[in-house]
Order: C-alpha cells, then sequence, then structure tokens
C-alpha cells in the first residue's frame, strides 16, 4: 500500500474515532437509583391545583384530584424547559384502509355511510332485489336514528376524573410510586358507557427495574421514569351497532369484512416555559384548554428523525404513520429537541397491548400515527378491535441524557489528533519507509 494511501486512511479513522467516542465519553452514566421523592400537595408557583412528585433529578406535576390526566415534567437543573403531555381522549375509528388511525377514518355516522355505501352497497347493488335495495338505502340514510350510533371521540377534557394517591410502595424491590387516574363521569349519554372503564394506571419508579408483561415480554424501566398503563373495559363500537345492517348485507351475498374498527389513544405532547405555569394552571379547569396554542416545541425526534413541528398541518394534511419496528425491550421512542438541553423529555410506549378475556390473554400490534399541530405534535396510538375485552397499553414518560454536540474544545482536540497522526506519518516517508497501517496483506 503507498503512503499517500494510509495518510488518508489514517486521518479518516482518526477523525471517525475520535469524534465519535468524544460525545459518548461527555455523557454521565444513567442513574440506577433515585433519591426518595418528595409528594407534595402544591405546584412550583405554590398553587394547590397541582400534585408534585420532587427529585433531585426530575420534577412531574399533574392535576390534584385528577381533574384530567395532564402531565407536566422538567429537568430539576433546568426549569426552564417544560414538557407536558395531555391525554386528549380516545377515538373510534375504521380500518377497512389503513391500521393507522387517519381523521378521515373516524366512525361517524358520515364515514361509516360512505364506506358502506361506496365501497359495497354500490357496486353490488343491482343484484338486489328492488324492495331489498330500498329497505338498504333507507337504513343508510338513517344510520344514528336506527341503530342508536354515538359519537366517535370521547373527550376526558370533558369528562370527571378522581385521583387515587400517590401512594409509596417502598417494601418492594424495584421501589416506586402508585396512582390512579379513574374516569367517573361522562357528560355525554351516549358514551356513559365509559363511566368507571378507563383507567389510566400510574407508576413512578425510584429505581431501575425490568417489566414482564404476563409472560410475554420484559423491557427496561429507567429510574425517574413514570409508567403508565392505559385500561378500556367494555368499549361500545359503532360498527358492532350496525350489525344488524351487516348481516342484512350478508345475507344477499354481499360480503362485509368483519371488525374493521380500531380505538386510537389521542395525545398532545408540548413544552412551555417555566413562565407559563400559570396558564397550564387554567388549562386545568377549562374544556378547551390553550396549553398547547402556548408551546415552544419546534422539533422532535421521531422513529430517529427529526420533525419540525411549527406548522399546523391539522386542516390540510394527513397524520403519519410510525413504521418502524421497534424491539419490545426499546420501545418506540419520540424525544423533544430542546437546544441546549441537558436532559430532554421523552415519552416511549411497547409497539404491543394486551387484550384480556378472562383468563385468555392476546398481544396485539400498536400502530401510531402523528401530525405536527403547530408548535406541537398530535400523537395517535391505533389499537385494534377488541370486542367487550379490555385493553392493557403502556407507556411512559421521562427524561434522557441528549448527545453532546462538537464543540470548539472538541474541534481543536481533532485537529491537535490529527496534525499529529500526519506529523508522525510524514516523517516515515521522510525516511523512504513503507507504512500499512490497515495491517499485513
Amino acid at each position: 500500500m503507498k503512503i499517500g494511501r494510509n495518510l488518508l486512511g489514517t486521518t479518516v479513522l482518526a477523525i471517525l474515532a475520535i469524534s465519535l467516542a468524544l460525545p459518548i465519553a461527555a455523557q454521565p452514566a444513567s442513574a440506577q437509583t433515585l433519591e426518595k421523592p418528595e409528594i407534595l400537595p402544591y405546584g412550583p408557583n405554590g398553587s394547590n391545583k397541582w400534585t408534585w412528585i420532587k427529585t433531585d433529578t426530575i420534577n412531574i406535576i399533574f392535576p390534584a384530584g385528577g381533574k384530567k390526566p395532564t402531565f407536566l415534567w422538567w429537568y430539576s437543573e433546568d426549569p426552564s424547559n417544560i414538557y407536558a403531555l395531555k391525554y386528549k381522549g380516545l377515538i373510534e375509528f375504521m380500518t377497512f384502509a389503513t391500521p393507522y388511525y387517519q381523521h378521515i377514518y373516524e366512525a361517524t355516522e358520515f364515514r361509516l355511510k360512505t364506506v358502506l355505501n361506496d365501497e359495497y352497497f354500490e357496486p353490488s347493488q343491482n343484484m338486489l332485489q328492488q324492495h331489498v335495495r330500498l329497505r338498504i338505502q333507507q337504513r343508510l340514510m338513517q344510520l344514528a336514528l336506527l341503530y342508536g350510533l354515538h359519537n366517535p371521540y370521547l373527550s376526558f377534557s370533558a369528562c370527571e376524573w378522581t385521583l387515587s394517591g400517590p401512594t409509596e410502595v417502598p417494601d418492594d424491590n424495584p421501589q416506586y410510586l402508585s396512582f390512579n387516574f379513574t374516569l367517573i363521569g361522562v357528560p355525554f349519554p351516549n358514551l356513559k358507557f365509559a363511566e368507571n372503564n378507563i383507567i389510566i394506571r400510574c407508576r413512578f419508579y425510584y429505581t431501575e427495574t425490568t417489566e414482564e408483561v404476563d409472560g410475554f415480554y420484559t423491557y427496561s424501566v429507567g429510574a425517574g421514569e413514570l409508567k403508565m398503563d392505559l385500561i378500556v373495559k367494555n368499549w361500545i363500537w359503532n360498527l358492532d351497532l350496525i350489525q344488524p345492517l351487516i348481516n342484512e348485507f350478508t345475507d344477499n351475498g354481499i360480503e362485509i369484512p368483519v371488525n374493521k374498527a380500531g380505538l386510537a389513544l389521542w395525545i398532545n405532547l408540548a413544552s412551555i416555559s417555566l413562565e407559563k405555569i400559570d396558564l397550564a394552571e387554567q388549562d386545568i379547569d377549562l374544556e378547551n384548554g390553550s396549553l398547547e396554542t402556548q408551546s415552544m416545541t419546534q422539533n422532535m425526534y421521531v422513529e430517529g428523525t427529526q420533525v419540525n413541528l411549527a406548522q399546523n398541518k391539522t386542516q390540510s394534511d394527513l397524520e403519519d404513520p410510525m413504521r418502524n419496528q421497534a424491539n419490545l425491550r426499546e420501545r418506540f421512542k419520540l424525544r423533544f429537541a430542546i437546544p441546549d438541553a441537558t436532559l430532554a423529555g421523552f415519552f416511549k410506549y411497547v409497539p404491543k397491548a394486551l387484550i384480556l378475556d378472562g383468563d385468555t390473554t392476546t398481544v396485539v400490534d400498536v400502530k401510531a400515527s402523528y401530525i405536527s399541530a403547530g408548535n406541537h405534535m398530535r400523537l395517535f396510538l391505533a389499537y385494534p378491535y377488541f370486542g367487550n375485552k379490555t385493553l392493557e397499553h403502556d407507556p411512559s414518560l421521562g427524561l434522557e441524557i441528549v448527545p453532546t454536540l462538537v464543540t470548539s474544545e472538541t474541534l481543536l482536540l481533532l485537529v491537535g489528533a490529527i496534525s499529529t497522526i500526519t506529523i508522525v506519518i510524514l516523517a516515515y516517508k521522510w525516511k523512504r519507509k513503507m507504512i500499512n497501517v490497515v495491517g499485513p496483506n
């Protein structure tokens, strides 16, 4: 090998090795245990509308009494960046076209009518006897009246919630705080079935642990991570309510795929400054709060790619699916891209959910989609049809170390290292010695 190639190869290897090693070396190790957290009956602004879980690393606040399932959290040494997660509600949608939530497939009367008519009735109506055709047409025109359809969207902010806990579970290994949000009141008559059937079960771990899920899979939960289980029982599906009409289609030779419905959990992810904490407090009492409109989140990392959130695309675009397959031990992760942050907020979820039916448990895929909503993200976790069984799914939130970018000091070190290597190789060249930096042939 000639000396010119040696010089080039050695220089490239030096750049790669040093530029990769230095940022990694600069990151502190993750703590396996946090100090015992304080549970305070007020927020950082002194308001008694909050419950505060406080540690030297992470702080988490949520509405006292469980007014609504909203969580704010921040790094103790950087209260200027406050991350916010708001559970907006559940949306029933149709999965004839895609298993991902997209708003054009919400299970409204209009959407159901359109799909059944355009995809199944219109292409086949000529094969039907006239009286059958007219009867089905009439039923399609009066779906909501005849079958008692409900609004596909259940707004969590419009409902009444109660909070149990937080209480310490000190004798377990790992150690954690336990508390639950339970939906106890729904103001919409056709959605009353959700009362006492939706729970967000929370565990704040202050020792590192591994979660085992009914023997199906395991994953790691870090100290300072807030683990949540969404539990939905006894959901009544609009697609089930129109089952008599679907049976009539089937009886007349028009086959409609069964169970083509899903339920999406709508989550908003945002960030605010400490000065906006009072606005977040006002948001607690409002059904249509404006916390997100004050968000300062410009970018988030989704599946390792930075996504710009400055533009509100909710009126013009469809939601983008998250398509990559995740390792169950790692989980899907979305991270806030906050400039100069040491520890950035993240939201994770397992790409699997459990369907419980007595002693029988089934694992199903979770499909996520998202859209930029103007300095914050709308995230939709979509669960497939589960009938009258119980759904359980486990997202979480917390803080993670932001990789250190290359600084001016790092660049000087790189230049010095490369210069030293170059001088050594040129010295050998001057002595007319051949160098093989790769190894023997």
